[in-house]
């Protein structure tokens, strides 16, 4: 899909943004992976990631982050199936995330940056390997 690098490229900066403790251009960013997402929605994953994107833009950093693990599922699950276009990004889990619920998250390969719990738990979290996460 020639969507994806701009798709994928909007989530990186929500999640980093979320690891920093902050809301700042999510509603931007939101739509830019609403836009990008277009050309490929009938790909697996891209509806929940586009949902997601969808709650992600408001006020409460809380519900940000909860909406941020649906896009975050629909991303893991389109890139499973296109492992062409997951170069230099990994799936991380936090286990701790959402009253110990668990949840995961796709970024840049490097230090973990938790975007669940922010500058609190910054670097909790295991890596994963693409075959045994979830999608």
């Amino acid at each position: 899909m020639t969507g994806t690098e701009s798709m994928t490229t909007p989530y990186l900066t929500i999640q980093e943004t979320l690891a920093r403790d902050s809301i700042d251009g999510l509603s931007q960013l939101s739509a830019r992976v609403v836009v990008a997402a277009e050309p490929g929605q009938a790909a697996g994953g891209v509806a929940e990631l586009v949902a997601g994107a969808g709650r992600v833009a408001v006020l409460d950093i809380d519900t940000a982050r909860l909406a941020f693990s649906k896009m975050s599922m629909g991303l893991i699950t389109y890139l499973k199936q296109h492992p062409g276009e997951r170069a230099d990004l990994e799936v991380v889990h936090c286990p701790m995330a959402f009253n110990n619920k668990g949840a995961f998250w796709v970024q840049r390969a490097g230090d973990i940056n938790n975007p669940y719990h922010g500058m609190m738990m910054l670097h909790c979290g295991d890596k994963v390997a693409w075959d045994k996460a979830p999608g």
